[in-house]
């Protein structure tokens, strides 16, 4: 079996917009909507921001914006990128790894997928192509070749990209303002094409499903999007293989009324310390390759193009001290490089008496406590972010709402605010008192874990009435909804004004036998 992996990711923080109508329209579409959009998308992608208006052979008019955070590569590559062939391509995400392919450190992601796809002259090979990607993902491809359009996330729905769509026109945007309410979450389903027809017309949204989950697509569940699903099917990164016996216990899981005696009673069967063993080094090497795959520069050195890595704190974490977040910060702490401190950021929300004293800010205490002498050659700083009732209200009118539309919920809304301040870094040193403002432009989030890990009450009642199998099963439906979860949103709250990049956690990339 495949042991599915949750950490933390270092994606791509860039914007795409892109809107396709006929040619002849007297007020198109794109220019409302960009005009809203552009300081949201501009603020994802600070370093570049591009804007293109292109007349197609088949009518249309097509209208692309890109803004690019630039973490990868030699030097910065500007969006939208055209090729010597006309396809024009948006990526926002993260290349690791690609199947046959010797990466080169010093070509960025960008300029890398597009030679790839510019040698595509099939769907066939354009989803090859995109299926042999190891990395978050979201991507908007305009095949001039083929008067063709493709555009999707990657299995997880770990990057964010929005869809509004009519008769005659599409748009994909990374994220829109609230008050446009014809943009819906594009589902992280598989890739989908859209093809460009003589005259200004536009064929049926199609969509290539990931061959995990062809029983699980259902065109009429999103009905703002109306789309066929295609019998060919894109390869999914994870195996979603049914329950196998081989990984149960070889003895009954022991009872006891302490948490540490059971511990050390399962890790004293040889089966499960060796499977925590693989686990560690597991998610210890995907750590490393998030924090490698990055400049190693602050918000600040990184205008002065200083060189790598600078002693100022480049890595932040969401800390709330729960066992996700403390992983997180241990193994970040080992990874970065010697001598560059790390910002673990604790949010607290100022209560009806006036204090910050939540379970979060005592259990972050506490931990941060523990962490320390885990870590004596790095300095360690827990920034207090204090969120006073007046300044949540003012900024979750004029900023959060627009960063998680077109979600609403009260859920939505208690964690994306406390994301949102979290990426803002602004806080007080724990342990001088000192005010902060993290120059740190990485943000790594635990996110998704319980999900992977059956840390939710519903897990524990599907083991108890159908022991592990039921419980493989559970976990196998969790994977094939999380990205209908929270990713999206989280990568859109996440706003790269306050100089972060967002690392939400659902990693299906760094699977082990």
């Amino acid at each position: 079996t495949k042991l599915i992996l949750l950490d933390s990711l270092l994606q791509e923080m860039c914007g795409i917009f892109l809107c396709v109508c006929p040619g002849h329209v007297a007020t198109p579409f794109p220019t409302c909507a960009l005009d809203t959009c552009q300081d949201l998308l501009a603020r994802r992608g600070p370093d570049n921001l591009a804007i293109t208006n292109r007349n197609t052979s088949t009518g249309h008019m097509v209208t692309a914006c890109s803004s690019v955070l630039w973490l990868q590569g030699d030097s910065m590559t500007s969006q939208p990128l055209v090729d010597t062939m006309g396809n024009m391509l948006m990526w926002n995400g993260d290349i690791f790894r690609m199947s046959g392919v010797e990466k080169d450190t010093m070509e960025s992601d960008t300029t890398l997928l597009s030679r790839h796809l510019s040698t595509c002259q099939t769907p066939t090979q354009v989803l090859e192509c995109m299926a042999s990607i190891t990395g978050p993902w979201a991507m908007v491809y305009l095949q001039e070749t083929t008067n063709t359009l493709w555009f999707g996330r990657d299995f997880f729905g770990r990057q964010s990209l929005l869809i509004s769509s009519a008769p005659d026109s599409l748009s994909l945007s990374s994220c829109v303002t609230s008050d446009i309410d014809t943009f819906t979450e594009l589902p992280a389903s598989g890739l989908f094409s859209c093809s460009l027809s003589p005259g200004g017309q536009l064929g049926q949204v199609r969509l290539y499903p990931w061959d995990c989950m062809v029983d699980q697509v259902d065109s009429d569940k999103n009905t703002s999007l109306q789309y066929t699903i295609s019998s060919q099917t894109i390869r999914c990164p994870v195996r979603l293989d049914q329950f196998n016996p081989s990984t149960v216990p070889a003895s009954p899981l022991p009872h006891s009324d302490s948490d540490n005696s059971l511990f050390q009673q399962l890790l004293s069967q040889p089966d499960i310390d060796t499977m925590v063993d693989q686990f560690t080094d597991l998610l210890r090497a995907a750590v490393r390759t998030r924090i490698t795959n990055q400049p190693g520069l602050c918000k600040d050195c990184v205008t002065t193009k200083l060189s790598s890595p600078c002693p100022h704190s480049s890595v932040a974490v969401l800390f709330s001290g729960g066992l996700d977040s403390c992983v997180l910060a241990h193994l970040a702490a080992e990874q970065l490089p010697p001598g560059q401190p790390l910002h673990l950021l604790n949010v607290a929300f100022q209560q009806g008496g006036g204090g910050f004293d939540v379970p979060d800010r005592l259990t972050g205490i506490q931990a941060f406590k523990e962490l320390v002498p885990l870590h004596t050659e790095r300095l360690l700083s827990l920034v207090l972010v204090n969120v006073a009732l007046p300044e949540l209200q003012t900024n979750r009118s004029s900023h959060i709402k627009h960063l998680l539309h077109p979600l609403y919920t009260v859920l939505d809304d208690s964690i994306g605010c406390a994301i949102w301040f979290a990426a803002r870094g602004k806080g007080v040193d724990f342990v001088t008192g000192e005010e902060v403002d993290t120059p740190a432009r990485v943000l790594l989030l635990g996110m998704g874990i319980d999900e992977q890990l059956g840390g939710y009450s519903r897990h524990r009642t599907r083991f108890n009435r159908e022991g592990h199998e039921g419980l493989a099963e559970e976990l196998r439906m969790e994977l094939l909804r999380i990205s209908e979860r929270n990713l999206g949103r989280d990568n859109r709250i996440v706003r790269l004004s306050v100089g972060r990049r967002l690392v939400p956690g659902g990693d299906c990339d760094d699977a082990g036998q």
